[in-house]
Order: C-alpha cells, then structure tokens, then sequence
C-alpha cells in the first residue's frame, strides 16, 4: 500500500502548505514531496523525501543511475527518472546562477562577517575546474577541533563534482595568524584532497584582517 500526500494529517500536507503560503516558504522535503505524491508502506512520501535528500543533494541526483536511486524502499523506475530530470533542472540553474571565485579579495568579500563571530566557524567554498562557487557550506567548531572531519569538506566537494576547494575559518580572538594545529590540518587536508583529486585552493583565517595561508611557506599546496 502506497502511503500518499492526503494520508497526511492535514497540517503536514505539503499541497494545502502551497495554497496557504509560497513554495519559497516550503521546505527542499516538502516541495519533493509534491513531486514524488506518494511514499510506501510504513513510509510516507515526506519520509522519503527526507530520507533521499539526506544522502544526495538536488543537483548531486543528476549524477546518480536510475538504479542507485531505485534503491531507496518506495522509488520505482519512474520516480527514479523524475529524480534524475530534478537534479538535471536544479544543475542547469545553478550554472546560470554560479558566482565566480578567482582571488582573494573575492573570498574576502565573502567572510566579513566572519569577523563579529563569538565562536569558532569554518566556512568551505566548493568550486567547479573554472572557479564557478558551486556550493557554499558550513561547520560549527574550528577546524583543528577533533569535531571536525576533513572529509565531511569532500564527501560534499565530490557530491557537488567540485574539482577544487577555499576554506576559510574565524579567529574569535581577533588574531589572524594561523596556530600550529591550523597548519598542520591544513597540510592534511591538502594531501588528501591530492589522493581524491580535489585541490585545496587556500585556506583563509579571518580575525580582525583576513590573511591567507597559500603565502605562508611552511603550508605547501
């Protein structure tokens, strides 16, 4: 049995959320929801919807097979096609849309407000081989901090296709200089975006002025 969108209680139906509101107001979930229509038994279609959005992101579906889609309980082949031609839509208007990094004064017009932050941040921008931004995301902590996986940077750069990465993090204390352990994060982080094809552009500290660490010549990239 197919749970649909009316099997809802009438306060979650993403359709009557449209009719009250906008689809600016509706969640990524909600507004797959309205496409998929329906989910499966024990699962209902925002569930699913969830559960497809938590492994891929829009646009990263274009580059799944109808059969790596078919995998999630409750996506047949046709929803699986409607998945595809989703994330195909959500790539091609990114590419419309896609802001171009191509030096530092680009990156610093990005982590201002990096300055006036009271905890740590890192900020990862995600570029395509032409230095289109494909992806901004972000992780709370410093990037030295054992909370903080380099890997989360290329698990999302390779999902994004991105051939190339900035990060930047802050320096509540106001300091712009990079520590001991920034450095030596970053030259783990550099030598594994080698093995995985993905380079590390330059890694930015943002404190009272924004430095970067491509000039500093104990840091190779």
């Amino acid at each position: 049995m197919d749970y649909r969108i009316k099997d809802l209680p009438e306060s979650e139906r993403p359709r009557e959320k449209l009719d009250q509101n906008s689809a600016s107001a509706m969640t990524d979930v909600e507004l797959l929801s309205l496409i998929l229509r329906t989910g499966t038994s024990g699962k209902n279609v925002k569930e699913l919807s969830g559960e497809i959005l938590s492994s891929y992101t829009l646009s990263g579906l274009a580059d799944r097979t109808l059969e790596d889609l078919q995998k999630f309980e409750g996506v047949s082949r046709v929803k699986s096609g409607q998945l595809k031609a989703l994330g195909e839509l959500s790539r091609r208007m990114q590419n419309e849309e896609k802001e171009e990094i191509s030096s530092l004064s680009d990156v610093k017009s990005r982590v201002q407000d990096m300055k006036y932050m009271e905890s740590e941040l890192v900020r990862v921008f995600i570029l395509s081989s032409g230095n289109k931004l494909l992806r901004e995301v972000e992780f709370d902590g410093e990037v030295a901090s054992a909370s903080f996986s380099p890997r989360k940077i290329f698990r999302k750069a390779l999902q994004e296709n991105g051939a190339a990465v900035i990060i930047a993090h802050n320096h509540p204390s106001g300091k712009a200089s990079a520590t001991e352990k920034d450095v030596e994060t970053t030259k783990k982080i550099v030598d594994l975006g080698k093995n995985l094809g993905v380079e590390i552009l330059d890694h930015v500290i943002v404190g009272n002025s924004i430095e970067s660490m491509r000039s500093d010549s104990s840091v190779k990239f």
